[in-house]
């Protein structure tokens, strides 16, 4: 096993050293889902001691990570007695899963709006079956590795994304606060800055001020920071950030004293506040910098209390620190369309990075460098439980798939059977994603096409195409032209069924 840290990962799992309990945020409908889901898949992704405890975000418009962490204490605390646990040297790491997954449409609703359900390329044991692995299990996998060393600590992740750490996962800080990020010393361009940095929360260490925290900052705010000093060029003229990964570690004592403040929140279910914009940036800006960046000043005087009032009662002098998980670190997002495809194709890349998704997936054992049969061609794809009688295919990920006849370049099909995949004339198809597609004749598609089929009931399909080139919060309210329902509605549709079909999801 080349990289250690996923053979770390497993060991963490197997000698019982995870998390003693995870919380699981998710939305209506999913709560008994997940229990029974993730109940049974212990020994493969949790530790057999780990407690499960799922809480449905039921708060109207979403809470956002910071107002839905402590509202997820909350409720979890009505179940089982955290801060005495915490006390006690106990690991406690919560998981956001809720929302309608728009950047993820139509996948979710083929999971029957359950976002953090979608499969991956893996095959896991659940009970006496086998099944593949969703995306939920393999953040909350991936993490366990946090777990020993955070004692006291609750740590907070996104239920959809996956990193496999470069540096020692040991926490390195006695700060309240720890936000997980890749350092990195950078000499870039603007496009470089737009393509890679731009959509990210940075963390810039300073001399004077710790570390700050910013949201997205464009290549025009970058400059600015160089010149106010903010930021400082080394001998190679590189200057030195952190990329947020969104995912912190946090003392009992601060999670009190912020529950404490926001209780009236909590309490009536209003606002939506996330932590990076509502939470590190205030604590680390001055207001007229928090006020120019969009900020309420009334609001930045609120977190100026809650710092000065923190800093009285405990004789701190700072609160957030960052871990760096090394600037080799893979970070695979799967809440996004087209990041989900990008990421998955990584698994034939002839790299690093490919060569630990198929470690981490174990798929090294279904790679195809190249095969030629009468009648079939395949070049450098994985076949997962999957069948392929004829054509051509490479670079190709095939999951739980039965095709009779197939020309395709650069696809990913998961779950789907159908008798032929090419274009409208018959021609190979490039950049294709099939997911849960069941197609007695030939299904016929347009590069970068996404097609997948909603069963809402026995002998239902509702069909849905896209492309990995739009953006689903965007077409939310749209019907696409070739769909007959735009994605709100089955949503909609859905929410009403997702209870009554909790039996038959597997």
């Amino acid at each position: 096993m080349k990289y250690s840290i996923i053979k770390k990962i497993k060991t963490v799992v197997q000698k019982n050293q995870g998390f003693d309990v995870i919380i699981v945020v998710a939305s209506i409908g999913n709560k008994e889902y997940w229990e029974r889901r993730l109940e049974a898949s212990k020994n493969e992704i949790l530790s057999p001691k780990t407690q499960i405890i799922v809480i449905e975000e039921d708060w109207p418009g979403g809470a956002g990570q910071l107002l839905g962490t402590l509202y997820a204490w909350k409720s979890a605390n009505e179940i089982l007695n955290l801060k005495e646990l915490l006390e006690k040297e106990g690991k406690v790491a919560i998981y956001h899963a809720a929302g309608y997954g728009k950047r993820m449409a139509p996948l979710c609703g083929t999971e029957v709006n359950n976002k953090p359900g979608v499969k991956l390329p893996k095959i896991i044991k659940i009970g006496d079956r086998e099944t593949l692995l969703r995306v939920l299990e393999a953040a909350i996998f991936s993490t366990q590795i946090f777990a020993k060393s955070r004692k006291g600590r609750i740590c907070v992740f996104w239920g959809d994304q996956v990193f496999l750490p470069f540096r020692t996962p040991k926490l390195e800080t006695k700060l309240p606060v720890e936000i997980f990020g890749i350092e990195k010393g950078l000499s870039l361009s603007k496009k470089d800055w737009q393509r890679d940095w731009q959509q990210y929360g940075v963390l810039i260490p300073t001399k004077k001020r710790g570390i700050l925290m910013r949201e997205k900052i464009s290549w025009q705010k970058f400059q600015r920071f160089l010149e106010k000093g903010y930021l400082q060029k080394d001998q190679e003229e590189k200057v030195t950030l952190f990329k947020s990964l969104g995912c912190f570690s946090i003392s009992l004592p601060f999670l009190e004293t912020l529950f404490e403040e926001f209780f009236k929140e909590i309490e009536l279910r209003r606002r939506n506040l996330s932590t990076d914009f509502h939470l590190w940036v205030p604590l680390t800006s001055r207001k007229r910098e928090y006020q120019t960046e969009g900020g309420s000043g009334i609001y930045w005087e609120r977190i100026k209390k809650i710092r000065r009032n923190f800093f009285q009662k405990t004789g701190k002098k700072r609160i957030i620190g960052e871990k760096n998980l090394g600037e080799k670190t893979f970070w695979w997002d799967y809440g996004n369309l087209k990041i989900y495809f990008i990421n998955l194709l990584k698994l034939i890349k002839k790299t690093d990075e490919g060569e630990a998704a198929r470690e981490f997936f174990e798929a090294e054992k279904y790679l195809i460098k190249r095969r030629f049969a009468k009648g079939l061609k395949i070049k450098n794809s994985i076949l997962i439980n999957s069948e392929i009688g004829g054509g051509k295919i490479e670079n190709v990920i095939l999951v739980d798939s039965k095709i009779l006849w197939a020309k395709i370049k650069n696809g990913v099909i998961i779950s789907t059977q159908a008798k032929g995949v090419f274009t409208q004339r018959g021609k190979l198809v490039r950049n294709i994603l099939l997911y849960n597609v069941k197609e007695e004749t030939n299904v016929k598609t347009l590069p970068a096409e996404v097609v997948t089929d909603i069963i809402p009931g026995e002998g239902t399909k509702i069909r849905m195409r896209t492309s990995l080139l739009r953006d689903g919060r965007r077409d939310w309210q749209v019907r696409l032209p070739k769909n007959i329902f735009a994605y709100s509605e089955i949503e909609r549709l859905l929410a009403r069924i997702a209870n009554a079909t909790i039996r038959f999801r597997t």
